[in-house]
């Protein structure tokens, strides 16, 4: 018997299968399993990905597999057609998109605790007198039948001689049990709600799918507040009924309390759960859960995509316009809207795309009937809230100075007096977002990153958010030794410190990435506002979307201009979704809800739009810049950032690339439109003590672009010059 494994080692010449024997003594080997084999004089971790009883190469050159790794398999086939797909449309190497599917914590194995298991129904007569402690411990069994051995021995205080004992007289039995680590939250048991006339045309035209295990493309498009959740649980409910299994993904940690309580407050124990704030003991067993059958739903981010289900019906991704969903960081850069699309198409399952705010492109996607466009245009028993926009320069003029207007400082006091709460946003954490000599007008900065550095009060200290350098706070200028030191620019810190000196009777929490460093962060913070033992919520993006709290019927945005002035064509889009994802936190109970957008462009078509809320409004109008200049979806972007540590060495080989790029278009047999930007510094020209060039090329067909990667990835660099290729980019920075 031989077996076809991919190797996990990264090279171009190593991105193949490699034949291994057998041995006769593993004769539980299977598709799927993780193997160590031998590898050019070394033992290396393998994946097995055929196994067949013949092969054309000589016995005398092949290696045998050394080890089985695992009693199970990681993957099955469906699977394993997904992984090549991601290797080829991401272009990268097979062993990386296998190890996407990997389980966090495999590694580390289960976790088992000896148990002792009573085998009789009563006392036996020969158990003599001479061995009190044998009696004591049976008739403790008798009362508690099944128990953990560390447990029996310390509450009946007897040695584990006595136990063995009864062992081996066959009264007893000591055993192995596997346990999960994750202990999920006891929630409320919910019943399904009685839907409304769009929400149940929606649930059965998606059902319809469902029922005929047809693979079917949906955009749910529903206004904050419309109901989209419990869709989303009906159709869950269906699946279950006809043995399936769902998916549920959301785009950040800061969102699985809230969504986490709704399904297993409906389906209870049927729920795994899959996100990075899990050990990797706790992330390995919710995976044992799923591979064994024990469950038939999960929720979690991104990488949950890859849940070991083998009876798929439904793919659900929560916020679907938020950036999260991509992997921009590790190889492979994948979308998980477009390998969830993948999966279901190979497993006749169906997606559902839901959001107040969608992307641009999977709107135009709709649109283009790419997918099914299902509408929740109203709100469930509640109105959308009351927004009003604040241009700050005329507060400045007015003389107030103050970071709050006089209309939003004016409702936090109405709403502490009422008892309701109040959510305070801004995408910015830290106290200030730079300090600068007044004297001199020296500014501190990264001496890794050429960024310049956050102040954070709490710690005295100054951040850079980029690579984690930090140093003290000082009181005078290195520079010129000037006293004159100012704190330019807000953040999240600096709202909280000036909410305790206006509103010193409020109880605040703030939620940033400051707050959530610590394991359950996110569920406290979330819990502790929710139950009312705070008035205002201060936090960044991660409360901007997911919470749904009766008794807050205040949102103020204090700078929406934050997102407004990023170097990124989706600024204006990101600042629309913001607005009105954070809007929708207001007014969700019987209380009217009110929003205050503080900002100083009161007249971008982005803001007009939040405040009206009207995403039609706003796509008419993005979607028309976006054809002009040849943006997403018009187009597909390839975003290649060549970085190191000289910078006249990136220059060098980012203009070698951009000569390559733009000989490899030329030679393209179907010409399509086409646009390399660049070579030029990136918007951030210094990160982690390198210096990062890119080169941006935009073109209608995606399969040019990844021509243009296999090409560059034969060019010969500079030995300390790394190249990062990023096809369908979400951050351009």
């Amino acid at each position: 018997m031989y077996a076809g494994v991919i190797v996990d080692v990264k090279s171009r010449n190593t991105d193949k299968i490699f034949t291994y024997k057998v041995p006769e003594k593993m004769n539980n080997i299977n598709v799927g399993i993780r193997v160590a084999v031998p590898f050019r004089n070394r033992i290396v971790e393998g994946y097995v990905i055929n196994i067949t009883d013949n092969t054309n190469i000589s016995d005398k050159k092949l290696k045998e597999i050394y080890k089985i790794l695992d009693d199970f398999s990681i993957f099955d086939e469906k699977m394993l057609k997904l992984a090549w797909w991601i290797k080829e449309y991401y272009n990268c190497f097979f062993s990386e998109s296998l190890q996407c599917i990997m389980p966090a914590g495999i590694n580390q194995g289960c976790k088992e605790v000896k148990k002792v298991r009573l085998l009789i129904n009563s006392i036996p007569e020969n158990i003599s007198d001479r061995a009190p402690r044998q009696l004591e411990i049976l008739n403790y069994l008798l009362e508690n039948n099944c128990i953990d051995l560390s447990d029996l021995l310390k509450n009946l205080n007897i040695s584990y001689s006595s136990v063995k004992a009864l062992e081996k007289k066959g009264y007893i039995e000591i055993f192995d049990e596997e346990i999960n680590r994750y202990k999920a939250s006891k929630f409320i048991k919910t019943e399904p709600l009685k839907p409304t006339s769009e929400q149940k045309q929606a649930i059965n035209m998606i059902k319809d799918s469902i029922d005929s295990n047809l693979f079917n493309k949906f955009l749910l498009f529903g206004v904050t507040g419309s109901g989209k959740t419990e869709v989303y649980l009906q159709l869950i409910e269906r699946c279950i009924e006809l043995g399936k299994s769902s998916i549920v993904l959301v785009p950040e940690i800061s969102l699985t309390p809230q969504t986490i309580e709704r399904f297993i407050g409906r389906f209870g124990n049927l729920v795994a759960v899959m996100h990075s704030r899990l050990s990797q003991g706790e992330r390995f067993d919710e995976w044992r859960k799923i591979k064994k059958g024990e469950v038939k739903v999960v929720v979690g981010v991104r990488n949950a995509i890859f849940a070991p289900f083998s009876d798929l019906g439904l793919v659900i991704i929560d916020e679907e316009h938020e950036g999260t969903y991509k992997q921009s960081d590790l190889r492979p850069k994948y979308n998980v809207k477009e390998v969830a699309e993948k999966r279901c198409e190979i497993e006749n399952a169906v997606l559902v795309l839901g959001s107040a705010t969608p992307s641009i492109e999977s709107y135009y996607k709709a649109i283009k009937s790419e997918y099914k466009l299902i509408k929740l245009s109203e709100r469930i028993g509640i109105f959308l809230p009351e927004v009003d926009v604040i241009n700050m320069s005329d507060e400045l003029s007015s003389g107030n100075n103050s970071i709050f207007s006089r209309r939003l400082y004016n409702e936090i006091k109405l709403n502490l007096c009422r008892g309701e709460q109040t959510i305070l946003f801004l995408n910015r954490r830290g106290f200030s977002s730079f300090v600068s000599c007044r004297n001199c007008g020296y500014v501190p900065k990264c001496p890794n990153c050429d960024i310049s550095l956050t102040f954070h009060a709490y710690e005295k200290k100054l951040r850079c958010h980029y690579c984690g350098y930090s140093i003290n706070m000082f009181e005078y200028c290195p520079k010129c030794k000037s006293n004159r030191i100012r704190h330019l620019g807000i953040g999240t810190e600096r709202i909280e410190n000036d909410v305790k000196k206006y509103f010193p009777e409020s109880r605040i929490l703030r939620m940033d990435i400051d707050t959530t460093k610590t394991k359950g962060s996110h569920e406290r913070i979330f819990y502790d506002f929710k139950n009312g033992k705070a008035d205002i919520l201060i936090g960044t993006q991660m409360i901007s979307k997911g919470f749904d709290i009766p008794n807050v019927t205040l949102v103020g945005v204090i700078l929406a201009d934050v997102t407004l002035n990023i170097p990124d064509f989706r600024s204006g889009e990101k600042t629309f979704q913001l607005l009105t994802q954070v809007a929708g936190r207001a007014g969700r109970g019987e209380k009217a809800g009110r929003v205050i957008i503080q900002t100083y462009e009161d007249n971008n078509y982005s803001i007009k739009a939040a405040k009206l809320q009207n995403y039609l409004m706003f796509y008419n109008e993005e979607i028309q810049y976006r054809e002009i200049f040849k943006y997403p979806p018009f187009t597909h972007l390839m975003n290649i950032v060549i970085y190191g540590k000289e910078k006249q060495k990136v220059v060098e080989n980012a203009a070698k690339i951009y000569y390559v790029v733009k000989n490899t278009i030329n030679k393209f047999e179907v010409k399509s439109y086409n646009k390399v930007l660049g070579p030029s510094s990136a918007p951030l020209e210094k990160i982690k003590n390198n210096y990062r060039w890119q080169i941006i090329i935009k073109n209608e067909d995606r399969n040019n672009l990844l021509k243009i990667a296999d090409v560059v990835d034969l060019i010969k660099y500079d030995n300390d010059i790394k190249i990062a290729m990023d096809i369908d980019p979400i951050n351009m920075l």
